[in-house]
């Protein structure tokens, strides 16, 4: 009796790993299977790269204790009396912060408050949470720190800065544009909503995390020592917030290494050439392959893929942003909005995902072939 309660409850564990850890386990696996075919290398892992994420995440998740977004999110809210301006302002604070503190923080944070709007004004969120998604997804794309592949891609190609704006601003502008049609199609009504004003914990700790926030965007920007970033960062929260070393997202991290030794060994066999010649060879092949890997492995594990076959920086940058949209799977972040949703609303989820569907393959074919012809053609 015991020992088959014993296997249930292992059972059940399993499966709630490998749903919640499927990308981690995948990167796992390949590093391992393709390890056994070549030897890997040490070098394979851009310690850079992981370092940054590490330190971003440890600075993003003391604002997020402290309820930084939370506060400004509530007060422009406070300020809106209809349905679309509430949309609006929603998109908008997702659409910014997105920018700053990552697509994955930016609806975990915004998510939860437009599911309290939806329950306390009696409104369909679905909607507004599928353009939150978009939202984030199309917003990170304009900074290096914004997403994952973004801060890899910086790294990997040695970007400065300008460069890399020039090539994101153009899609970003383009993203307003696309979430402004939709927001004006919305039907509006008056709305006004009550919510509790959110008190933020100020004091000499949130001046040093502002302060080290900077430090980490000056060497994502190639202007501070990485090593020394990560020893002032752990220094600071073990004595600021040590709780914060248990909250982080090791998986993300661990996720980033096996695909940073799959993709090594990949780089060994030779019958691969063919492909990078015959698809990543040219800008158009490269935007192409990048948003269509996206659709099945998303955006993040795609970039790391491609990056080591292709040559074309640009067309990587914008075919794995771009690609973020499509199915629930392009984007990592979007599953995030999805759970959040599907936990709250569980009887509508099929009704999610077709509306997630929808607005997702509009965002596609509107964007792809206007991002190509104005920044690749």
């Amino acid at each position: 009796m015991v020992k088959n309660l014993d296997t249930k409850e292992i059972w059940k564990f399993s499966k709630s790993f490998v749903k919640r850890e499927g990308i981690l386990l995948l990167a796992c696996v390949l590093a391992v299977a393709s390890s056994l075919a070549v030897v890997p290398k040490a070098e394979y892992i851009d310690w850079r790269v992981l370092v940054l994420l590490y330190c971003l995440m440890l600075v993003v998740g003391g604002f997020k204790k402290r309820r930084v977004l939370d506060n400004c999110a509530v007060r422009l809210l406070q300020r809106c009396i209809s349905l679309r301006q509430i949309t609006a302002a929603l998109l908008l604070i997702t659409f910014i912060s997105s920018m700053l503190v990552t697509n994955d923080v930016a609806l975990i944070t915004f998510v939860p408050l437009t599911l309290i709007i939806g329950k306390e004004a009696g409104v369909d969120v679905g909607k507004i949470i599928v353009w939150q998604t978009l939202a984030a997804n199309l917003g990170s794309m304009l900074t290096p720190m914004g997403n994952p592949q973004n801060l890899f891609l910086y790294a990997r190609y040695n970007f400065d800065i300008i460069a890399f704006f020039k090539v994101t601003w153009i899609p970003t502008c383009l993203a307003v544009a696309l979430l402004a049609v939709f927001l004006m199609r919305q039907q509006d009504r008056q709305l006004k909503v009550s919510l509790t004003s959110v008190n933020v914990e100020c004091g000499w700790g949130l001046i040093v995390l502002n302060l080290l926030f900077l430090l980490c965007v000056v060497t994502v920007f190639h202007w501070f020592d990485h090593w020394l970033l990560l020893m002032i960062t752990v220094t600071v929260m073990l004595v600021l917030d040590r709780g914060l070393f248990r909250q982080i997202d090791y998986s993300l991290l661990f996720t980033f290494a096996g695909f940073f030794i799959f993709i090594g060994n990949l780089t060994q066999f030779d019958f691969l050439n063919i492909i990078r010649d015959s698809f990543l060879g040219s800008a158009t092949g490269t935007y192409f392959s990048a948003i269509a890997v996206s659709q099945l492995i998303s955006n993040v594990p795609a970039a790391m893929l491609l990056a080591a076959f292709s040559q074309q920086r640009e067309a990587l940058l914008l075919g794995v942003n771009v690609g973020g949209l499509g199915t629930l799977i392009a984007s990592m972040a979007s599953v995030i909005s999805y759970k959040l949703f599907a936990e709250a609303y569980p009887a509508q989820v099929r009704h999610y995902l077709l509306m997630f569907l929808y607005y997702n393959m509009i965002g596609l074919f509107l964007l792809v072939p206007a991002v190509y012809f104005l920044m690749l053609y």
